[in-house]
């Protein structure tokens, strides 16, 4: 074990002070850009974080030479953290940092299988991607490499391990409504804004007469749901994905064959 002693160390390894986000760089294009930088900005605010318009431009900029390195289709996660930490909580002559990672996105294998599990703690607000939030789904998780899991909270589907949920049901598809354990996802934003996917309470009782599930991020934009185990298979192969396909084909920053949804 590496030992180190040091004055100061990164706030958000201290505090969890940090926010982050992850999405696809496709040939040099990320796919709702605004959309990330305002959830950063809304998330770093909630700690009196403050980025000017020169810093989200050098953000984004970096991020895509980052990814520009990794290929051209690239994962590329960005981390704002509050910068080193003395003593204590409070610490005025700290300056915020950025972390970049990319790497190569190699697809998906298919459709997915999911087993539901119970959300283990009390639900709060996710308005932003804290890293603290991801601390609590590592805790839920126990050490588990199983990430293959859809949260369920009294009855209630709340959303899977690094994804939204979205349900085909009586002929359109919903999605748990953002707030308490729900995030408000980029993906999920475009798709309820074209009015394709409507917000509502989604019970657990849904999964057993929906007729497709599909689950989405930035990074996977749409992935098919093959079945929830031990409660019910859905038909890879409905109608009802060409919906989802069609807000996000052709858009900037998507894949330009089929991989929109896998």
């Amino acid at each position: 074990m590496k030992i180190v002693k040091v004055d100061q160390i990164e706030r958000g390894m201290a505090y969890a002070e940090a926010c982050f986000e992850t999405f696809r760089v496709i040939d040099g294009h990320c796919f709702a850009w605004p959309a990330h930088q305002q959830r950063l900005a809304i998330g770093l605010s909630e700690f009196g974080i403050e980025l000017a318009d020169d810093d989200y431009r050098s953000l984004h900029e970096s991020a895509v030479d980052s990814a520009a390195e990794a290929g051209a289709d690239a994962l590329v996660r960005v981390t704002v953290t509050g910068g080193e930490a003395g003593w204590g909580l409070i610490n005025t002559t700290a300056s915020p940092s950025a972390y970049i990672q990319s790497m190569a996105f190699t697809g998906y294998s298919g459709a997915v299988s999911l087993r539901l599990k119970r959300w283990p703690f009390p639900l709060k607000q996710k308005r932003a991607k804290f890293c603290s939030d991801y601390a609590e789904t590592l805790r839920a998780l126990k050490g588990s490499k199983d990430i293959d899991l859809l949260f369920e909270r009294d009855g209630l589907l709340i959303a899977a391990a690094t994804a939204n949920l979205l349900l085909y049901r009586k002929g359109r598809w919903w999605t748990p409504v953002a707030g308490d354990g729900v995030l408000p996802g980029v993906v999920r934003g475009a798709l309820i804004e074209a009015g394709v996917v409507a917000e509502a309470e989604c019970p657990v009782t849904w999964l057993n007469d929906c007729e497709a599930v599909a689950l989405t991020n930035s990074g996977q934009f749409v992935r098919r749901v093959a079945e929830i185990t031990d409660i019910q298979r859905y038909d890879g192969d409905h109608h009802a994905f060409s919906e989802l396909t069609k807000v996000l084909a052709g858009e900037t920053g998507t894949p330009k064959d089929d991989g929109i949804t896998s």
